[in-house]
């Protein structure tokens, strides 16, 4: 199907189905941004256990994940097997990510317990919801070129998602506040998936597909090859951008020293709105950076654009770690930029790849499990990045809402932002050496 084609039969829907994507993201990065920093900086909660909970957290989404993947494998009804979830899960998902904000402050135990339910509430149903989401992917986009372009639509939506997260939730959270932050942030995420079905009908299901178990399920998408190593390079990457949102406070507090309004550029910013900038002007930049992979992708085949993204992402990422003022840390995240829009373009479509050769070995879909496995074990990013932050915070002595942190405590926070994320990058390339698709010569065959 020509690019022509694709743009006149499917735009309307892809950019329907995309607005679920803005609200994944909103609510993941906003998530991932402000939580601990919340949880951390702002009521007292001791960094140990904040990141004992994140990895609770984390452990309950890899067995979350998956439950609700085979969940609506094995849903039947009028509207599908994916729609119901999106329709009537899009209003309690927004409430929970309210609930998040409200923690009473009675002790620090009570809010350490309270945290961990609204976070356990949260996922549950922001799982259930993705996941019947993501599951459609591979239904409303079936060919390579159709996925490039459904991926590109989406990632422009992430891409504003992302702004939202990273500009207006922290505006918000000083202006108003953290609890009238949580309720806009909310109302935004449930609008958002609210209009992801509309014009979308799900295919019936097979009436010969049979339903099979979770433990064989399990077993079959475990015994893929190519999902093993696709998780693995799919998890690294979850961990960057992790690590990146999660850092980024107190990068810019105590790294940086931004701490109070200061002149860039010759205008007076506040310390928010300075770190608004750090990351709002690169992601601004991966819109254009989507739409130039977007056509060199389709040539070079997925997995040798991811690695290239790789190595465009780690010289942005030493200069990360090295800043040490507002403008050396904006040239830092503005380096990142090609790795990001690869970051953002490719997973969904590499998936599908993985799912269609399940399909054609087996005789029918399973995209539900596999894309919660896949949900499951890359959250487990979370736990890795709530150990790293807890053993790395106590080693380097980082002290709580303190006005500055002492140099070991600073080398820990640049360490965390800057080294781990290139570490995770080698190792997903020796995953992507070995991954059977999105390879060049496949490319020129399906070209021939």
């Amino acid at each position: 199907m020509s690019d022509k084609k694709i743009k006149t039969k499917t735009k309307w829907q892809f950019f329907t189905f995309s607005g679920g994507n803005f609200a994944n993201t909103l609510a993941y990065q906003v998530l991932g941004n402000r939580v601990q920093f919340y949880y951390i900086d702002i009521l007292g909660l001791s960094p140990a256990i904040a990141g004992l909970v994140w990895t609770i957290y984390g452990i309950w989404n890899m067995i979350n994940d998956p439950l609700m993947g085979q969940l609506t494998d094995r849903t039947r009804s009028k509207m599908g097997r994916r729609i119901p979830y999106i329709y009537f899960g899009a209003i309690p998902l927004g409430l929970s990510f309210f609930f998040l904000w409200t923690p009473p402050t009675a002790s620090p135990w009570i809010v350490a317990l309270y945290f961990f339910m609204a976070l356990f509430i949260f996922d549950t149903l922001y799982s259930l919801t993705l996941i019947a989401y993501n599951s459609l992917f591979p239904e409303v986009a079936k060919t390579l070129t159709e996925r490039i372009s459904l991926s590109t639509i989406r990632e422009i939506l992430a891409v504003i998602g992302l702004l939202a997260a990273y500009i207006v939730a922290p505006i918000l959270s000083d202006s108003v506040g953290f609890v009238w932050m949580g309720a806009i942030i909310g109302a935004l995420v449930a609008v958002g998936y609210l209009i992801t079905p509309l014009g979308l009908k799900e295919q019936p299901v097979p009436s010969d597909e049979v339903n099979v178990g979770m433990l064989k399920s399990l077993k079959i998408v475990l015994g893929s090859t190519p999902f093993r190593l696709f998780v693995v390079f799919n998890l690294m990457k979850e961990y960057v951008f992790l690590i990146l949102g999660a850092m980024l406070p107190f990068w810019r507090k105590y790294v940086l020293g931004i701490q109070a309004p200061g002149t860039v550029f010759g205008i007076t910013l506040g310390a928010s709105d300075q770190e608004a900038i750090l990351l709002g002007v690169p992601f601004i930049l991966t819109i254009p950076a989507l739409l130039i992979w977007q056509k060199i992708v389709p040539r070079i085949g997925s997995r040798k654009a991811w690695i290239i993204g790789n190595a465009l992402f780690i010289p942005g990422l030493l200069m990360i770690t090295l800043a040490n003022d507002f403008y050396t840390g904006l040239i830092g995240t503005i380096m990142i930029v090609p790795g990001l829009a690869i970051y953002q373009l490719l997973p969904l479509p590499m998936l599908s790849e993985v799912i269609d050769d399940d399909a054609r070995k087996h005789g029918y879909r399973r995209e539900g499990i596999f894309f919660g496995m896949n949900g499951g074990i890359i959250k487990a990013a979370f736990s890795m990045q709530g150990i790293f932050l807890g053993v790395v915070f106590s080693i380097s002595h980082y002290v709580s809402g303190a006005a500055v942190q002492t140099e070991s405590a600073i080398w820990g926070i640049r360490f965390l932002i800057g080294i781990t994320p290139i570490i995770s990058i080698f190792v997903s390339w020796l995953m992507l050496r070995k991954f059977p698709f999105g390879r060049e010569q496949e490319i020129k065959s399906a070209q021939a």
